[in-house]
């Protein structure tokens, strides 16, 4: 007993010298806003050695410990700015100011790299730059490197995957959000290609939007309306508004969307039984989307310590969702004319009112960080297609089809941060419900009738840990996942589909900086959970020969990624190497009922090892500022298809060149070219090169108060997307077509706009996207 009291009177000494021996402090500019991520080193004297070293968080501040010596001093850098060395002492204050080089009579003052490598992330200033008159969020995002889009607005990293987007910590939860954000308001953009173990196992990137600090209280508004014009017309009219009130911060948010779509597709199947059937099918489809957006909350600062806050989205129901599309189809058998169909349908779809509540809490008790959020969904959509099939050969069809689906989720999550050993311990943990009913009927009984009802609980523990260590930033993560998942059909539970899962997801990292090359290397494993549309057993009727469904015994992909970063002056480097078990791939199945019906469905392909490589040049010559960037995937998957492997193994190479240049009387011109070539992705294999050109010009007025923004798109119209896929006993090309040439004009007005303080980032925001 006697050792142990001693012990335990050992360990209390420990740990109260260690912590009478931390030191805090802050970094800011001279405009005394905080400095994110500045270093902060603590050296001994009289021999100058290193001790410990940190760097500051989204505050400005730091915690220093393990120092023993007596005399000791700190400095602080960052980029751009002057380096400070001051006396080793808790609780202090360090401005910094911008670096400056005299010639002559003209002061230029340094810069920040256009894009660095910054901890975890590939950094992109925006604030000061030309990507500042971009227009919104949006448009920043589009003129990234490694960063695409597709027409539906998400935002992928090339050779990663779809990223979740931030914007101040705060999950994007609805992709108009980014429209809604003004590049002037952006301070700058990080890119996060090896995501820790807080962000759920399925993330595969993360893009960290941050905003400028507003300070000031009063009211604000800004408005826009945008105008595009191809062949078809889509509008957004949008308000923003905003008042701050001693610590209060009020805002509000008003969308109107209408959204006009052409698809022209030519498709190709090929089926080889006892019989080579061929179709020819061309599909043409119009459509008009109207849709209401209202966002509501407030934020209130406590104290600068803590922040609570509430934020209610509602969406009260698709104004109008029709389409028209038309499907028609030749069909020959043993090269001899079978039959022609000609498919004309009608499309509507209904929405209930959806509605989003976010609840946080952000804050600090002594030096334990907390970031807490609740957060509850719940939606429905109706949509109801109605065909009449025309036969030359056979009697005509026609197929009606009703589809309802439900959703309701419930989630929050607890994040707690801790300085430990001149380091930062985080853990946390998250927890989402699901609850969501699926019902597809068909009163012919041409396709089968289903009643789907699923539960899913997942539960998700994890811990992290990161440093700044005398030879570079040390980081490591571990995530453990249960989820367990009760599938019913017509109120039956479906063989093989109620499943769990236990699983753990570690990731680490290392940075350094060698000869001025900043070094990240980064492993994670990562997993994707099939969608619920992957998942359904719903069959959609395409034509007589040609059906789609889902395949319920669909299995988690997992991946292990190991990742390079490198950044030097105007270069940017990054390469990895990660190998999927499990990935999800299109396939086709024979119909039990008639072998010459195809049955469009997925499997899972046992290993797909992938190679992707990109870098990218960021220099400035006077007013003009090129981006060049060049990537490449490639890719070893076999798949065994009619007792023959075939080798999806051709390199994807894109490539892009993005210019800004600032003309006189405050005009931005900017003229952006992209290219990606053939290759294979996962088995399917792009067959049509794309080419096309973007350009724009920018002009603010009234103080920037008032912005025309002028800009094409895809102004040759060499945007392609052609694909060929090989399946057992068939195979289909399908080469499509849609409204990508349009002209837009923007205007926008501003009144004493400022950000939003919210500070809320969301729980089961992944489940969201899979809804």
């Amino acid at each position: 007993m006697k050792r142990f009291y001693l012990l335990l009177i050992g360990t209390l000494a420990t740990v109260c010298a260690t912590y009478a021996q931390q030191l805090t402090g802050r970094v800011v500019d001279t405009q005394n806003q905080p400095i994110e991520f500045a270093n902060v080193a603590l050296y001994t004297l009289p021999d100058s050695s290193l001790v410990t070293g940190t760097i500051t968080d989204a505050r400005g501040a730091f915690t220093l410990e393990g120092g023993t010596a007596k005399r000791a001093f700190l400095k602080i850098s960052f980029v751009g700015y002057e380096t400070q060395t001051i006396e080793a002492r808790t609780g202090v204050t360090v401005t910094l100011n911008p670096e400056s080089t005299q010639l002559g009579e003209v002061t230029v003052k340094a810069q920040r790299p256009a894009i660095r490598l910054k901890n975890d992330a590939l950094v992109a200033s925006v604030q000061g730059s030309v990507l500042s008159q971009a227009g919104t969020a949006n448009d920043v995002l589009k003129r990234l490197p490694s960063l695409t889009s597709d027409n539906k607005g998400n935002f992928s990293v090339f050779g990663k995957g779809e990223a979740k987007i931030y914007i101040n910590r705060r999950e994007v939860r609805d992709l108009s959000e980014l429209d809604q954000l003004n590049s002037a308001d952006i301070r700058d953009v990080e890119i996060v290609r090896s995501p820790g173990a807080r962000y759920d196992a399925s993330v595969k990137a993360v893009i960290r939007i941050n905003t400028v600090r507003r300070a000031g209280d009063g009211f604000g508004f800004d408005a826009r309306s945008s105008w595009y014009q191809g062949e078809t017309t889509d509008l957004r009219e949008q308000v923003n508004v905003n008042w701050r009130r001693n610590g209060w911060d009020v805002f509000g948010t008003v969308l109107y969307g209408r959204g006009e779509y052409i698809q022209d597709s030519h498709i190709t199947q090929l089926t080889r039984l006892d019989t080579l059937w061929k179709q020819e099918n061309q599909l043409y489809g119009t459509g008009v989307d109207q849709w209401v957006r209202i966002t509501a909350g407030t934020n209130w600062e406590i104290s600068p310590k803590h922040y609570v806050g509430l934020r209610y989205t509602l969406s009260p129901g698709m104004l109008s969702g029709t389409g028209h599309p038309t499907f028609n189809s030749i069909v020959h058998a043993n090269g001899a004319f079978y039959d022609e169909w000609k498919n004309r349908g009608e499309r509507r779809e209904t929405s209930d009112p959806t509605h989003r509540l976010n609840a946080y809490y952000n804050g600090t008790v002594g030096r334990l960080g907390i970031d807490f959020n609740a957060d509850f969904y719940t939606s429905g959509n109706t949509s109801r297609s109605h065909t009449e099939e025309m036969s030359r050969m056979q009697e005509d069809r026609v197929v009606n089809s009703e589809n309802r689906v439900r959703n309701r989720l419930a989630a929050s999550k607890l994040i707690l941060s801790y300085p430990v050993l001149g380091g930062e311990l985080s853990v946390g943990g998250e927890y989402v419900h699901t609850h969501r009913t699926d019902t597809y009927s068909n009163p012919e009984r041409i396709v089968p009738s289903s009643d789907m009802t699923v539960d899913e609980w997942n539960s998700s523990v994890f811990t992290e840990y990161a440093r700044m260590t005398p030879i570079g930033q040390f980081g490591a993560g571990l995530r453990y996942e249960h989820v367990r998942s009760d599938y019913l059909n017509d109120g039956r539970p479906l063989a093989g589909q109620n499943r769990s899962y236990n699983q753990w997801f570690p990731n680490v990292s290392f940075g350094t900086r060698v000869k001025g090359i900043d070094l990240q290397l980064a492993y994670t494993a990562k997993t994707q959970r099939p969608t619920y549309r992957q998942l359904s057993s719903n069959v959609y009727y395409a034509n007589r020969l040609s059906l789609q469904t889902g395949n319920p015994l669909l299995k988690p992909t997992v991946t292990h990624d190991v990742s390079l970063t490198a950044a030097w002056r105007i270069v940017q480097l990054m390469a990895s190497y990660k190998v999927n078990r499990d990935a999800v791939i299109y396939w086709t199945e024979r119909s039990r009922n008639d072998p010459k019906v195809s049955l469009i469905t997925y499997r899972n392909l046992d290993r797909l090892p992938a190679l992707t490589a990109f870098v990218t040049v960021t220099p400035t010559f006077g007013p003009w500022t090129p981006q060049l960037s060049a990537g490449l995937v490639k890719q070893w998957a076999e798949v065994d298809v009619d007792n023959k492997t075939i080798r999806y193994d051709e390199p994807l190479l894109q490539a892009s060149l993005s210019n800004s240049l600032r003309l006189p009387a405050g005009l931005l011109f900017t003229l952006d070219l992209r290219y990606q070539g053939t290759g294979d992705v996962e088995n399917v294999h792009m067959t049509e090169k794309s080419f096309y050109v973007n350009a724009g010009l920018t002009r603010s007025f009234f103080h920037d108060r008032l912005r025309v923004e002028l800009k094409g798109w895809d102004i040759f119209r060499g945007r392609k997307d052609g694909n060929l896929l090989r399946f057992p006993r068939m195979e289909l090309y399908q080469a499509n077509r849609y409204d990508t040439r349009e002209f837009e004009l923007t205007l926008r007005y501003r009144f004493n706009a400022a950000k939003s303080k919210y500070k809320g980032t969301g729980a089961g925001t992944n489940e969201l996207n899979r809804l």
